[in-house]
């Protein structure tokens, strides 16, 4: 590369305009500076150099300092007001250079040549000035491109910030829709479970209401042993589904009381707790309540099966489903044939801490009973039409949602008028009755 070529060299020639009055120096810049990669424009005037720089876009002027009419200063000032970016380079000679210095300082002249000029150090300024120009217009350029992705950016961030707050929102309703609709679900699910309960409780042999009953007890006791949400959803599921086993039970072992049962009876009748394993397998949402079902048997101290778990070992949730199920199976008689009041069945519970419940346990629902509202801590329970009988105390029956009796002993008569209700309307009243002293088991 020629060392008259600017650094910084574009496909387009620059343009330099040469302004003197004597015509052999015009004739001597256009020697000197005429090739490819300048464009040399002569006026033998200012008034020339003027009309020149309104017509063609000049990139450096040299002119004269002595011209008549209009010398190099006042040109170069003129043309420093109709084209700014043009850089401009005086020619003087050794007599005018005091003027000329004043001139370059005023004038924002970039720089003066004495004459007679040396030909190498013209073109090492002319050159130099023209580097500084194109460098000073790339970074007017990169300042204007910075400027514009600036504004750009503002713009795509204010943008992205109302996409961001747009899609956030949208993320949100998308979220509670999702929320509710598996909020729903699981209502949904935990409805089916409920049904499929009372389902079972149809058969008979198996005891009606207690289902609910240890799912609504055992959860209360759970929440005061601070179980996790999961953990609630797996036990109450686990008591609704407590009796699922029985179903496989011959008819022998449901209907005789548990301590009337010989050990290999006893042993046969626990065995419902791991045929529910069989007939739950596959549901995923229910795999934690089928462990908790599966060793509801196991007692406190190792004795109990399947597994022969001891104290926390046990499944707390397994713990819990044991106090409440033999509780209210003391109120009803099947533990011993004989109904036990409140009272009776609470000892019942005590005197077996340790060997068979978790004393944590018995102490938390015990607590809980007493807190209750329910007289003398007699629970009372839902059952269906078909397993009504005459000698139950009835807390309430209630039919197309007003009540038809209420804390009565339903006897043959009052029984009748029930079931005539269904046979007439084709809808089963509810039915509660309250279990405990003297009530008949369901």
């Amino acid at each position: 590369m020629n060392s008259d070529v600017p650094s910084n060299e574009t496909s387009q020639p620059s343009i330099i305009l040469c302004v003197d009055d004597e015509l052999n120096i015009l004739k001597a810049l256009w020697r000197l500076f005429h090739s490819k990669k300048y464009k040399v424009l002569l006026a033998s005037s200012g008034a020339k150099g003027l009309e020149l720089l309104a017509k063609e876009p000049i990139d450096l002027i040299i002119s004269d300092m002595r011209m008549p009419e209009m010398d190099g200063a006042e040109f170069l000032s003129r043309a420093f007001q109709q084209n700014p970016n043009t850089i401009r380079i005086m020619l003087t000679g050794y007599a005018d250079l005091q003027s000329t210095i004043v001139a370059v300082n005023s004038g924002r002249i970039f720089s003066y040549c004495t004459k007679p000029w040396d030909d190498e150090e013209l073109k090492i300024l002319v050159k130099n000035a023209l580097e500084q120009k194109r460098l000073r217009e790339d970074h007017e350029r990169l300042t204007r491109l910075i400027h514009q992705k600036n504004k750009q950016l503002k713009a795509l961030n204010e943008s992205l910030e109302v996409k961001v707050e747009q899609r956030t929102q949208e993320l949100s309703n998308t979220l509670q829709k999702l929320d509710h609709a598996n909020s729903t679900l699981k209502k949904q699910y935990t409805e089916s479970v409920k049904a499929f309960s009372r389902i079972i409780e149809m058969r008979p042999g198996i005891k009606s209401g207690h289902s609910k009953f240890i799912a609504e007890h055992a959860q209360y006791v759970g929440q005061k042993m601070l179980l996790g949400d999961e953990a609630i959803r797996d036990l109450v599921y686990a008591g609704l589904l407590l009796q699922i086993g029985k179903m496989t039970l011959p008819e022998e072992l449901l209907t005789k009381p548990f301590h009337n049962l010989t050990s290999q009876q006893k042993l046969n009748y626990q065995q419902h707790a791991n045929e529910a394993v069989y007939l739950l397998k596959g549901l995923s949402q229910l795999e934690g309540a089928v462990i908790l079902i599966q060793h509801q048997y196991e007692h406190f101290n190792g004795s109990g099966t399947p597994g022969r778990l001891i104290a926390k070992k046990i499944p707390l949730g397994s713990r819990i489903l044991a106090v409440v199920r033999d509780y209210i199976r003391c109120l009803e008689g099947s533990m011993t044939g004989q109904v036990m009041p409140a009272s009776k069945a609470r000892e019942h519970l005590q005197n077996f801490c340790i060997k068979i419940y978790d004393p944590e346990v018995v102490e938390v629902f015990l607590d809980y009973l007493d807190k209750s509202a329910a007289v003398n801590n007699r629970p009372v329970i839902e059952i269906p039409l078909m397993k009504l009988r005459a000698g139950m105390e009835i807390e309430d029956i209630s039919y197309e949602g007003r009540i038809y009796l209420k804390n009565c002993i339903i006897d043959e008569n009052k029984l009748k008028n029930v079931l005539s209700l269904w046979t007439k309307g084709g809808v089963s009243p509810l039915i509660r009755i309250r279990l405990g002293q003297d009530a008949v088991a369901p």
